[in-house]
């Protein structure tokens, strides 16, 4: 197949005489993802490198947006970017942190719910790296699951890693998506961005929220048989209870997701800060 040969040509090649790419580790919606030996610091990175089918002018734009963004954040919660370039065919490429745990996504799948205590750690987590996010003026606008990496860590939980920026935008930016596009998971996509109204750093919020709820509930806080019902619940019903679903979970946890999950922005949160301050009260009360 055309495509496995082009993964597995670029072994053993060396990009800007540093990077020296040893195995085809996975794919995202528009990269191939390599692990490379850095030969100037003995350390191993991730390579992301535009897949040459994707290769036009609204993909490359976008691919080099995410390395824009990445370069701006400087967070144990944010995946680092530690260099750019683009190889001898042209192709742009993305150098960063090697992250070796499984995503979230991936922990779902295989625990379904989780503890409370280790829900709300990556929820707190989530919200500092995304406090960093939003500091310097970026939104990412497609958290998920998929894109939250769990990395072993020495403390009682793993360290939880923002990863993926390709959709993200810089706030009041121009978009990369047509107009009338909707990007992300429609499962964690904030009201207002289905409304086609005006996105702020409280959309991302809304995301986490669904995503705390789905740790917590092991499902996420709304499930429909078609994408149109799916619509339909984020505009307009209510967040269920998750203390409904687990009595044992302290009741505080109920109003975080009435205003996490507020189908106004203004309603919610304002800032990460404020939701992760709520997060931690509660987590104090589990002992």
């Amino acid at each position: 197949m055309p495509q496995k040969d082009q993964r597995s040509e670029r072994i053993g090649q060396t990009l800007g005489d540093r990077f020296r790419i040893e195995a085809f580790i996975g794919k995202g919606a528009m990269a191939d993802v390599y692990r490379a030996l850095d030969l100037t610091t003995s350390a191993h990175v991730a390579l992301k490198i535009l897949r040459r089918q994707l290769d036009d002018a609204s993909a490359r734009q976008r691919f080099e947006r995410e390395g824009e963004v990445q370069a701006r954040l400087r967070h144990r919660n944010v995946a680092a970017l530690l260099d750019t370039g683009v190889t001898d065919l042209g192709e742009p490429f993305l150098v960063v942190e090697l992250l070796r745990g499984k995503t979230l996504r991936g922990a779902l799948k295989q625990e379904g719910r989780m503890p409370a205590r280790r829900a709300l750690s990556f929820t707190w987590q989530a919200l500092q790296g995304l406090s960093a996010v939003h500091a310097a003026g970026v939104l990412h606008r497609d958290l998920k699951p998929a894109n939250i990496m769990l990395e072993p860590s020495p403390g009682p939980v793993e360290r939880a890693v923002l990863i993926d920026f390709g959709f993200a935008s810089f706030e009041g930016s121009s978009k990369l998506t047509q107009q009338g596009t909707v990007v992300g998971s429609l499962t964690y996509i904030a009201p207002e961005r289905l409304r086609g109204e005006a996105t702020d750093p409280r959309s991302d919020l809304y995301a986490i929220g669904v995503m705390a709820f789905e740790m917590l509930a092991g499902r996420p806080t709304f499930v429909a048989a078609d994408d149109y019902d799916l619509i339909d619940l984020h505009l307009n019903a209510p967040p269920p209870s998750v203390v409904a679903l687990d009595p044992t979970l302290p009741v505080e946890l109920d109003d975080i997701f009435v205003r996490a999950l507020a189908k106004q922005q203004d309603e919610r949160y304002p800032d990460a800060i404020a939701m992760a301050a709520a997060v931690e009260a509660v987590a104090r009360k589990l002992g």
